[in-house]
Order: C-alpha cells, then sequence, then structure tokens
C-alpha cells in the first residue's frame, strides 16, 4: 500500500489511537532492520506485510519487535511526531 490509500483507508486514525493506547511507543525506538515482509502482521494496521512489501522493524523500550510497513512506520513517525509534549 502506498502512503495515500493507508491515509484513504483509516490508518492514519488507527495509528493514533494505537499510539494513545500505548500499543504503539511514542518515542523513538531502536531500527533493527529494513527489508522484505515476513509474513507478519503490521502493529500500525494489523494487515500482514507480504514479501513483495518493505518492512520495518523496530525494538521497543521494553524490547518488544514492532513491525510497521514502511507507509505505516511514516504515519507512525508523524504521527508521535505531532503529540504534545
Amino acid at each position: 500500500m502506498n502512503l495515500s490509500q493507508l491515509m484513504d483507508n483509516g490508518v492514519r486514525q488507527q495509528i493514533r489511537q494505537r499510539i494513545q493506547a500505548g500499543q504503539l511507543p511514542t518515542d523513538h525506538t531502536i531500527e533493527l532492520w529494513h527489508g522484505p515482509g515476513l509474513g507478519k502482521t503490521c502493529d500500525g494496521c494489523g494487515q500482514a506485510i507480504t514479501m513483495a512489501e518493505r518492512m520495518n522493524l523496530l525494538c521497543a523500550e521494553d524490547w518488544r519487535p514492532i513491525r510497521l510497513h514502511a507507509g505505516c512506520f511514516a504515519l507512525w513517525d508523524e504521527e508521535r511526531r505531532a503529540r504534545p509534549t
């Protein structure tokens, strides 16, 4: 999915809600890996990240892995930066 499709599908709102609920981190995490998806679920949109799609693998402060489509990563990064401090 490209970024405009993600925004049209309400993924931005979904990611915003997951940040507010503590399911996605608010601080920048350790970026571990970028590459093809492995069929795992995206922690941003809840859809599988296929081998044909790019996946970003992050490590949260509590060491749990965060998997995001490249587009979901961009939306997450925008949303976490937009939060009041």
